[in-house]
């Protein structure tokens, strides 16, 4: 075909030759190519306006993806929806943590979170449909292919009104513009036009959801995948790696994961680990499918893994558990008294390929979340066996419900194990938070931890037992207790909101989940960690008769922020009875003063102990009595609650705080009226420090 074929030019048409056989002169070669110009451009706009340039399949692959793009914007919507919410649950809990809850507070927030769960199951109904896409029709096709030229045309249209009202409007643009269809006339009478259809773009051919064929949730099968899922994917007995590498990924097909290669299998000392590189989706579709490749590997229940990679989003690393890698853990190591420091890592937990798991404790919350029978007796056993064993760090013991650290008890500094003596207890470690963070230096930005100066963990068990209030004062040590050098290693069967707040989580620096129920997972984290790998909600927890996964957890901490499977060596019973009574024979560090004479003078008073916790926990110059007498009662309820059921009971625990004061060596305290309403009687901090500077 001739250039003037292929732009539209009748055979016949060229211009007139002169007698030469040229075209008449310079003028008329100019304007002959002028003419084959305009014919040229004339050709190929009524190709454009006309959608010739796109072929049918374009155009229904075009079609199908309007589909797609509706489908995806509903759920994108309702996960935005449901981000919002979250967020507005946890402003909440921010605010009703720091400033206390208005009973509207904690009305609204009872609906948001019913509102959180409608939305949430939803989402996952919404997610468990397949994209289905309706072919278009060739009628349907048509009129798209019609209403596009329309769309072209009316385009087309305006340009050129918009362009002669501003030549009308700026006659010197005239010129120019006239030179430039002339040149632009020219350049194209030498380069026709090729009328035809151009391929489908790119983009619409790497949309698998787009194919004719597309399988619901263009889930669709590589060529021979139907013959590998009667392929043998059992990999209980594999030897080689190239035989391993071809079952995992008979599994994968089977299990419909898109997989543009699987890396030579590495034989580990618990089975089989591989790489793969996902041709389409993420490490969340292998994820959702790690309990069925646990059936095509045939290994138990949780023993299939997975990890993204971090560098690399089409990255996922596989690990298949054939046998067990806890079977033979290391023994706990044998600490003798004193012979530890707070400053120094704990590394007795284990991970998948036999490393240790540094964890400092100084100064760093622990969040623990365990069903029961998930192993988080041996997670505390383990750190607090070690914090007992420092020479320059102290236990407590908390548990409302009055188990606590079991034979480890007697090795800690002070026990609570009733939800008032919990209550007091988290208020006695918050005074003593702000009295460190009050006494440290300009230079200084921790407690500087000796062991006269020792660190502080508590063990908190049962965080869902405490009081309201209890919970409370938990939230404050935990935000502002790091400083302070005093942590908190707080247990519970139960992460979700409505026991921990979805605000309470994010301050621990470590968290650790045992065997567990999956919405713990992304309260103690975050929402999206399941489908990252985060998978403790696969262990079984275990029993009397089988201990089953318990011990094993995954750790998200300082330095450990992969999805690895690790676990905590069990110290028995007995042994642990035996290593508390050598340490306290041995002799326990002390708490020594943190707050001038008073301090020192008030550790061996303690109704001062006491009230001056009072004050400091209220932030307060002045304290009423029966504020006084309520925090007494919190430490000594069995004393200080004699006399609730009687009308005059302020008058005697008045009379009684005086005669534990003079019991104590102070002289006379004073009293004074309160500006309250109703001036009752009350207690001034500096009158107390005077009465204790003169017994100095």
């Amino acid at each position: 075909m001739t250039d003037h074929e292929s732009a539209g030019t009748p055979p016949g048409t060229e211009p007139a030759p002169a007698a030469d056989g040229s075209p008449a002169g310079p003028a008329g070669r100019f304007l002959a190519r002028i003419a084959l110009g305009a014919r040229h451009l004339a050709a190929g706009l009524r190709h454009i306006l006309t959608t010739g340039h796109q072929s049918d399949e374009e155009i229904r692959r075009t079609l199908v993806l309007r589909q797609l793009e509706a489908h995806d914007a509903v759920r994108d919507t309702a996960r935005e929806e449901l981000d919002a919410v979250r967020r507005r649950i946890t402003r909440l809990e921010l605010a009703g943590a720091e400033e206390g809850w208005t009973p509207e507070q904690r009305q609204q927030v009872r609906m948001l979170r019913e509102e959180r769960r409608r939305r949430e199951a939803a989402a996952r109904d919404m997610g468990r449909v397949p994209f289905v896409p309706v072919q278009p029709t060739a009628d349907q096709i048509r009129r798209a292919r019609h209403k596009g030229s329309t769309v072209r045309l009316l385009g087309l249209l305006a340009f050129l009104a918009a362009l002669s009202w501003l030549l009308v409007q700026r006659p010197a643009l005239l010129a120019p513009a006239a030179l430039a269809a002339l040149i632009w006339l020219w350049w194209s009478g030498g380069h026709p036009p090729v009328l035809a259809q151009r391929p489908v773009p790119d983009r619409l051919l790497a949309r698998p959801e787009l194919d004719p064929d597309a399988a619901p949730a263009a889930l669709t099968a590589a060529p021979g995948q139907d013959d590998d899922q009667d392929q043998d994917t059992d990999l209980r007995h594999v030897t080689t790696a190239d035989e391993a590498t071809a079952r995992i990924a008979a599994a994968l097909a089977k299990r419909k994961v898109h997989v543009r290669s699987v890396a030579p299998a590495v034989r580990t000392a618990y089975g089989w680990q591989a790489d793969l590189t996902l041709r389409e989706g993420t490490v969340a579709d292998v994820v959702a499918v790690l309990r069925r490749l646990d059936t095509d590997f045939r290994v138990g229940t949780g023993r299939t893994l997975a990890e993204g990679s971090t560098d690399d989003s089409a990255i996922v690393t596989l690990r298949v558990l054939t046998s067990d890698p806890f079977a033979n853990p290391p023994a706990p190591p044998v600490r003798p008294p004193l012979s530890c420091s707070i400053l120094d890592p704990v590394s007795d937990i284990v991970s998948l390929d036999g490393e240790p798991t540094p964890l400092y404790l100084a100064g760093t919350s622990v969040l623990a979340v365990a069903v029961m029978g998930g192993g988080k007796s041996s997670l505390v056993r383990d750190l607090a066996d070690y914090v007992t064993a420092c020479r320059d760090a102290v236990a407590v013991d908390i548990d409302p419900t009055g188990r606590g650290l079991g034979p480890l008890r007697r090795a800690a500094l002070r026990t609570a194990y009733t939800p008032e003596a919990a209550e007091a207890e988290l208020r006695r470690l918050l005074a003593e938070a702000r009295r460190r963070t009050a006494d440290l230096g300009e230079t200084e930005d921790v407690w500087q931890v000796t062991p006269t100066t020792p660190a502080i963990v508590a063990f908190l068990d049962e965080y869902a037992q405490l009081t309201p209030e209890g919970k409370g004062l938990a939230i404050e040590v935990l935000r502002i207790a790091r400083k302070a050098r005093i942590s908190l290693v707080v247990c519970t069967q139960d992460a979700t909101a409505d026991v921990m707040g979805d605000a309470v989580a994010d301050v621990f620096p470590i968290r650790v989940l045992m065997p567990c129920r999956k919405a713990d997972i992304g309260v103690t984290l975050w929402p999206s960690a399941v489908s990252e790998g985060w998978t403790a909600h696969h262990l079984t927890p275990g029993d009397d008769h089988a201990p089953h996964d318990a011990g094993r957890c995954f750790i998200w901490a300082p330095g450990h922020k992969r999805p690895i499977l690790r676990y905590v060596p069990h110290i028995a019973p007995h042994d642990a009875l035996q290593r508390a009574q050598e340490r306290l024979d041995a002799g326990l560090p002390t708490l020594t003063a943190t707050d001038g004479p008073q301090a020192a003078q008030a550790a061996a008073q303690p109704i001062v102990a006491v009230m001056l916790d009072a004050f400091a926990a209220a932030g307060a110059e002045e304290l009423t009595v029966a504020e006084l007498l309520d925090a007494l009662a919190a430490v000594d309820p069995g004393h200080w609650t004699q006399w609730d059921t009687r009308p005059d009971r302020l008058a005697m625990g008045g009379r009684e705080i005086k005669r534990a004061l003079k019991d104590a060596g102070l002289p006379p305290v004073p009293t004074v009226r309160s500006k309250l309403p109703g001036r009752p009687s009350a207690y001034r901090l500096q009158d107390l420090k005077s009465a204790l500077d003169e017994t100095g």
